[in-house]
């Protein structure tokens, strides 16, 4: 009996030490700051905050000599957004069939066909997310954004 109350001890110390773990990263964000995104944007590459034609936040900038932008969707009279959209997009046309071979091989950063070639990575605040896993979207489309210009440029 006793050896059983030292283990679910040690078992209830080892979760302790999990979420203690998690602890450091408590910080919830419900909504994306646009002040806020544009500073990690920067840890990227240039970067400035801007608005779109209707008027939402909009931060548009380079990483890697490609330009993109991202868009802020969800907004109530241009604030409290609910979710951002990285999006870039080239001149050259793309089919259908190079946005689905893109696609069909990468799975975070979505193509779409039409006039240009568009790539596009959503990002949901829908119960709110970590710092860290905010700062880790923007670290996966920086490591997508070398895949994105090798793709186009063998179109």
């Amino acid at each position: 009996m006793r050896s059983f109350s030292l283990l679910l001890s040690a078992g209830l110390i080892s979760a302790g030490s999990v979420s203690l773990a998690w602890a450091d990263d408590a910080e919830i964000i419900k909504k994306p700051d646009p002040a806020a995104i544009v500073e990690i944007a920067k840890g990227y590459g240039s970067a400035k905050l801007d608005k779109d034609d209707g008027g939402d936040p909009m931060v548009s900038g380079r990483l890697q000599g490609m330009k993109y932008v991202i868009y802020f969707y969800g907004c109530e009279n241009h604030e409290n957004c609910k979710s951002i959209q990285f999006s870039s997009g080239y001149t050259d046309a793309f089919t259908v069939e190079q946005a689905n071979a893109w696609n069909k091989k990468y799975r975070w950063v979505k193509a779409f066909s039409g006039d240009g070639s568009n790539f596009k990575m959503d990002v949901s605040f829908a119960g709110g997310i970590t710092k860290s896993n905010l700062e880790e979207q923007f670290s996966n489309w920086d490591s997508m954004t070398s895949d994105i210009k090798d793709f186009v440029n063998q179109k």
